[in-house]
């Protein structure tokens, strides 16, 4: 569909223009990035239609997922002030006046160490009714509200510093895969290189296959493809999403760029290369029989033994890049702070 495969280079363009004009023209920079995640939820409509045709009921989920997660983006975009801070908690109002006399108590303390933040060392009076906890990595502001018994705790950070940012992995993500997806010439490239390396590794490990360019992995008996279908390689078997998604948010963080090359090599060429042995698994399963009929092996090996083994494997490489680049992990918890906040407040704060 013609409007499908427009819909994601119209939300790049969007994405690149509110990134480079922002600092200029704040308010056409924040329209332009919302015009960019509605038309990025529009290709995720007519993806999930997509697989809910064919049945593809997980994935179909999935691209709701992501249509209610750019749909949110966007409102938030346009209603969040420039000035607006990420509410972290409400706590009791009795600390004002430890905070008054420029004192942070064991108590207070302890309420950021359960919630898992970082504990404040010290207390600045800014003006009436407000104080900056000062950390060693993050500033929060403290500000008793007027009509409430209440404390509020803000992360100094504006919250459309937050929204630029994961726009900004969105518009790097969406850069290296999108080409892939829509240009049949580049996505076909891209799968014929990663079946000739699985080809490869199968007939590494014993099991005799030939490649038929650019997706279909035959057996080298003749009796088995006489009766049953080579395996295809089709673009998520190149595991492009999963790359694309940590580039973004690995370059889209503000950090240091050695810190950045270290959380992009323990990431993206490890999820390649552990997607060659997921291939190569699937592979040897269906045509050894290894969990009864060929079709029983494929079934069990492609749809489960190896998603969880994807899952396991991705969970365990993000843990790697947030231990290397904390920035990014500040990114996913303020971001789904954000979301929580809104959806639960029916505003950002």
């Amino acid at each position: 569909m013609l409007i499908k495969s427009v819909l994601p280079f119209i939300a790049i363009a969007l994405f690149l223009i509110a990134v480079v004009v922002r600092g200029r023209k704040e308010p056409f920079s924040c329209f332009s990035a919302a015009a960019g995640w509605l038309f990025f939820a529009g290709y995720c409509y007519f993806d999930a239609a997509d697989f809910i045709a064919r049945s593809e009921y997980f994935d179909a989920c999935m691209a709701f997922v992501f249509l209610v997660f750019a749909v949110i983006l966007a409102v938030l975009i346009l209603i969040t002030s420039n000035d607006a801070l990420l509410l972290l908690f409400s706590t009791d109002i009795r600390y004002r006046e430890e905070l008054e006399r420029g004192v942070i108590s064991d108590e207070l303390r302890s309420v950021f160490k359960a919630r898992k933040l970082h504990i404040p060392e010290c207390v600045r009076a800014l003006r009436n009714n407000k104080w900056r906890l000062v950390t060693r990595t993050w500033d929060y502001i403290a500000i008793a509200a007027a009509n409430e018994r209440r404390l509020n705790i803000y992360k100094d950070r504006r919250i459309m510093d937050t929204l630029f940012m994961v726009t900004k992995v969105a518009f790097i993500s969406a850069v290296l895969y999108f080409p892939f997806a829509v240009l049949n010439v580049l996505g076909d490239a891209l799968i014929l290189y990663t079946a000739r390396l699985t080809a490869l590794l199968v007939n590494l490990s014993g099991s005799g296959v030939y490649l038929v360019p650019p997706a279909y992995i035959y057996s080298t008996s003749s009796a088995f493809h006489e009766v049953y279908k080579p395996v295809e390689i089709v673009l998520a078997c190149t595991a492009i999403q999963s790359i694309v998604l940590f580039t973004g948010l690995i370059f889209g963080v503000d950090a240091d760029l050695s810190r950045k090359t270290k959380a992009f090599m323990v990431s993206v060429p490890v999820i390649y290369g552990l997607n060659l042995i997921r291939n190569t698994f699937v592979c040897m399963a269906y045509y050894g029989q290894w969990f009864g009929s060929p079709v029983n092996s494929f079934m069990v090996a492609h749809g489960e033994i190896a998603r969880v083994g994807v899952l396991i494997s991705l969970i365990i490489i993000a843990y790697l890049v947030f231990i290397i680049l904390p920035e990014a992990l500040d990114l996913v918890e303020d971001t789904a702070r954000l979301i929580y906040n809104f959806l639960r407040r029916g505003s950002y704060c």
